[in-house]
C-alpha cells in the first residue's frame, strides 16, 4: 500500500506541475494545474494525465520520457501489434492497475484507477474516466 501511496503522490506532483523551491517564501511563476479535471472527454483526460509521459501524440515522447529507464510505448500502435485488434480489456486493466507492466521494467507507471479514486470518491466517475481514456486510445490507433 505504501508503494501505491508513493505512486499516487508522485503522479499528483507530476500532474499538478508543482515546483519545489529551495527556500521558504520563494514564489513560483508557475500556475498550479488542477489534479482533477471536470471533463470526462477522453482527449482531455489523455492530455491532462497521460501526455506527460506518452506525449501529446501518444507516440511515447512526452517531456518526462527522457528521465525514464524504459521509454513509454507508442500507444498508437497497440492494435497494430495485435493484428489490428485494439486490446481494450488489457488497456483498461493497465490503467486500473490490475496488470503488471513488464515493458516498463517495473510496475512504476502511475496506475490511474487508485489515483482517480483518491481524487474523486465517485465510483461512477472513476469508471467513466477510465472508459473515456480507453475509448480515446482506441480511436488513435494506426491501422
Amino acid at each position: 500500500m505504501t508503494r501505491l501511496v508513493l505512486a499516487a503522490a508522485s503522479a499528483a506532483l507530476a500532474i499538478g506541475g508543482t515546483t519545489l523551491t529551495a527556500g521558504a517564501g520563494q514564489k513560483s511563476n508557475q500556475v498550479m494545474q488542477p489534479q482533477v479535471i471536470e471533463s470526462m472527454y477522453g482527449p482531455d483526460l489523455y492530455r491532462h494525465y497521460c501526455a506527460t509521459c506518452h506525449g501529446r501524440d501518444a507516440k511515447g515522447g512526452g517531456p518526462a520520457s527522457a528521465a525514464m529507464k524504459v521509454p513509454p510505448p507508442d500507444l498508437t500502435m497497440l492494435a497494430r501489434r495485435r493484428n489490428g485488434v485494439f486490446p481494450s480489456v488489457e488497456v483498461e486493466s493497465i490503467i486500473r492497475g490490475g496488470t503488471v507492466i513488464t515493458g516498463h521494467g517495473s510496475n512504476d507507471m502511475p496506475v490511474w484507477g487508485p489515483i482517480f479514486r483518491a481524487l474523486d470518491t465517485s465510483d461512477a466517475g472513476v469508471k467513466a474516466r477510465i472508459s473515456s481514456l480507453v475509448s480515446h486510445l482506441a480511436t488513435i490507433q494506426q491501422r
